[in-house]
């Protein structure tokens, strides 16, 4: 069987019945080149609507305290990824591609038992479909576990088709996501952000653990682990700005994360509104890097908590109020250095 392609499309991506077509549309081109194995998040808002009304069920019956596990809960949070995954499906039919949805159960997807994580997967009806022919569509964000629906948390659709990837392959996995390519800030925040074409998956995987929500962060660390070939790109746009995440050295690259708490380097981010955490992420190896931007963060009017230092990645903990201006001045150092180096492009920032 020839290595298909796992193709993950992100709730933006099927938010509306366009970008559904639109997304159909798109695994009919990649189907050209080689067999797609296609993964479905919930449309955009679908999941928060769902939680809230689990939650609003709850608080209406006199419960107590949340029953964690809950298996009529999972049920109904994770349903918003089976009506997105055939509604997909109905699209591809009506374009004659043969489609099928999968949940987790049958495309083989065994939950492990812990909150998000996914266990031994049974790719064989999968690969059977391919064989034939078909596109299996599978449910993102859920696992079988003992008899029963089990939600992954969040993020959890990249974490199904990494999983799914490293057990048909290793396989190639596109992400298609808002706004695509990784950039070197978030967009939405800093509009002056570049896009960077090449990164390594170390780099994504520190994005990733900073608190960047890029992709699932079990998601990227198997991907480094398995060897998995990812590319980014945008719903928007089939091709530009994308980024492939490759094996071995990607040239200087470094992207900032503003993330809310304290999001220490050996632990889970806290829930402290107070504070916020800037972390710059750049190349392992690139030592200057990070004196550059520890340099840079000491010398901004922004009131620092603390700051830190580790093999590739530089954090500041600051006030709530303060993340976003030093994001903003540490992002104009690096587009400076970026810059500066124009003139040897292997050793630009972006």
């Amino acid at each position: 069987m020839t290595t298909p392609l796992v193709l993950k499309f992100g709730g933006d991506a099927l938010a509306t019945p366009e970008r559904i077509a639109a997304a159909a549309r798109r695994i009919v081109r990649r189907r050209a080149e080689r067999p797609v194995v296609a993964i479905a998040s919930a449309r955009r808002g679908v999941t928060d609507h769902l939680l809230g009304l689990v939650e609003q069920v709850r608080e209406a019956s006199g419960a107590g305290a949340k029953s964690r596990g809950d298996a009529a809960a999972d049920r109904v949070v994770t349903s918003g990824e089976v009506v997105a995954a055939s509604l997909l499906a109905v699209a591809l039919n009506e374009l004659g591609v043969p489609a099928v949805t999968l949940d987790a159960r049958e495309a083989g997807l065994r939950a492990d038992g812990h909150a998000g994580g996914l266990g031994a997967v049974r790719p064989a009806r999968l690969r059977r479909l391919v064989e034939q022919g078909v596109v299996p569509v599978v449910t993102g964000f859920q696992g079988w576990y003992r008899g029963r629906v089990a939600a992954l948390g969040r993020g959890g659709s990249d974490l199904t088709a990494v999983v799914l990837a490293s057990a048909l392959g290793p396989a190639e996995c596109e992400l298609v996501k808002e706004p695509g390519a990784l950039h070197t800030a978030d967009p939405r925040l800093i509009a002056e952000a570049r896009p960077i074409r090449h990164a390594h998956h170390r780099f994504v995987a520190d994005l990733a653990h900073a608190g960047a929500r890029v992709i699932h962060r079990e998601a990227a660390v198997l991907a480094e682990r398995a060897g998995i070939p990812l590319h980014f790109t945008s719903l928007h746009t089939d091709g530009e700005p994308a980024t492939r995440v490759i094996e071995g050295d990607a040239g200087r690259i470094a992207a900032l994360v503003l993330a809310p708490g304290d999001c220490p380097a050996d632990g889970a981010p806290s829930g402290d509104a107070g504070v916020a955490t800037v972390t710059v992420v750049f190349a392992a190896e690139d030592h200057e890097a990070g004196e550059m931007f520890l340099d840079a963060g000491h010398a901004s009017a922004v009131g620092l908590l603390r700051a830190t230092q580790r093999r590739g990645a530089v954090g500041f903990l600051v006030p709530a109020g303060e993340g976003p201006a030093l994001q903003r001045h540490l992002h104009a150092v690096l587009l400076a250095s970026a810059d500066r180096a124009a003139a040897t492009p292997c050793a630009a920032y972006a």
